[in-house]
């Protein structure tokens, strides 16, 4: 078994990981408890295990539980910080994880809470995503626009999630609802979120309200938008739709 070499490696591991309720027979699913360590993607709000997420290639049909735990901790520390249980971050994670267990009706197990498991957070620096106006990277120069990083786990998954609740899943602009057209199973949940004001032209930390600064747009308008700079408002694009 060959350990991965790259974050977009373990993205696909874990979406992979993330199709295991597909798979009744699956050894990852039978031996679900025995994963202690549990990597959170913030950009996918999605969380997978060490162990299946650290080798290359890694399948729901093909998994078979071996390698060491040890092994994938040290490969994934490149890009994942393990989240400390007093930090104010941890609570918001863990009550996830278990929401997770019980959608696939399994328990996570206590050493990830208690032991010597944990919950591992995807660095901010790592934490792009398929969002053009969301912060990534390492910062510019001295003398380029300033980069501000809003905190990872707030853009991505709380404030993203807010933003959600509110204006639904189906796009701001053009109403596209991705369950509708691709199926619950395949499209529930997926939208890109827009910022209102591009978050690396602000010259000061801010707090993101998830109303008044984020809409829910599918990836045509989310496109459509950033053609021009600044980019245009949902509001223009939505007229512009309804004139033409």
């Amino acid at each position: 078994m060959t350990l991965i070499e790259s974050i977009n490696e373990a993205v696909q591991n874990a979406e992979e990981f993330n199709r295991i309720k597909l798979d009744s027979n699956s050894k990852a699913l039978k031996r679900f408890s025995q994963f202690f360590h549990w990597y959170y993607f913030s950009n996918l709000d999605i969380f997978a295990p060490s162990k299946f997420i650290g080798y290359k290639n890694t399948t729901i049909g093909d998994y078979v539980g071996e390698g060491t735990g040890t092994d994938t901790q040290h490969v994934l520390s490149k890009w994942f910080t393990k989240v400390d249980r007093s930090s104010s971050e941890y609570a918001p994670l863990k009550t996830r994880l278990e929401a997770y267990g019980r959608r696939l009706e399994k328990r996570i197990g206590i050493r990830t809470f208690e032991g010597t498991g944990g919950i591992y957070l995807l660095s901010e620096r790592y934490a792009t995503s398929n969002y053009p106006d969301e912060v990534g990277g390492s910062g510019h120069p001295e003398g380029t626009t300033k980069q501000v990083s809003v905190n990872a786990y707030e853009r991505s998954s709380k404030a993203r999630s807010e933003c959600i609740s509110h204006y639904g899943t189906a796009c701001y602009v053009c109403r596209f609802d991705f369950s509708k057209v691709y199926g619950s199973e395949l499209g529930s949940g997926f939208i890109h979120v827009h910022h209102l004001v591009d978050i690396a032209s602000i010259r000061r930390e801010y707090v993101v309200n998830s109303i008044r600064d984020l809409r829910p747009l599918c990836p045509n308008c989310h496109a459509m938008i950033h053609k021009r700079k600044p980019a245009m408002h949902p509001d223009e694009l939505k007229r512009k739709l309804q004139s033409s």
